[in-house]
């Protein structure tokens, strides 16, 4: 999976997320950060390889890392507080799940860049 298609899969995830917001039902689609298709594709074809990239790559490797765990760690509290009935506060914690979900894209885009790649 290239980077545009790991976004992708990344923007599904969040799409569905964000659906059950909407439409008030319990988040029942949270997976752990290893076992989404980002994540799939991260810790099979990217991070094994971080030492082949350069400094400055391995360090955005690194960001993208910990982003996407902050990323995982909001949707299982919105799948936790949506499960409980709290859909007020899962909604307070959808503005954090953005945030995260726009740094990640933006890291991924940023390691995408020919000038950083090994």
């Amino acid at each position: 999976m290239q980077h545009l298609r790991a976004i992708a899969a990344h923007a599904n995830y969040l799409k569905r997320v964000r659906a059950c917001l909407a439409e008030e039902v319990a988040c029942t689609c949270h997976k752990p950060h290893d076992r989404c298709d980002f994540g799939l594709w991260w810790y099979a074809e990217v991070f094994p390889r971080k030492a082949d990239f350069s400094g400055e790559a391995q360090a955005l490797i690194d960001s993208i890392d910990r982003i996407h765990r902050d990323f995982h760690g909001a949707s299982q509290k919105i799948m936790e507080l949506s499960a409980a009935g709290n859909t007020a506060e899962a909604r307070r914690w959808e503005t954090e799940l953005m945030q995260h979900s726009n740094r990640l894209i933006q890291a991924i885009l940023q390691l995408d860049d020919a000038s950083i790649a090994p």
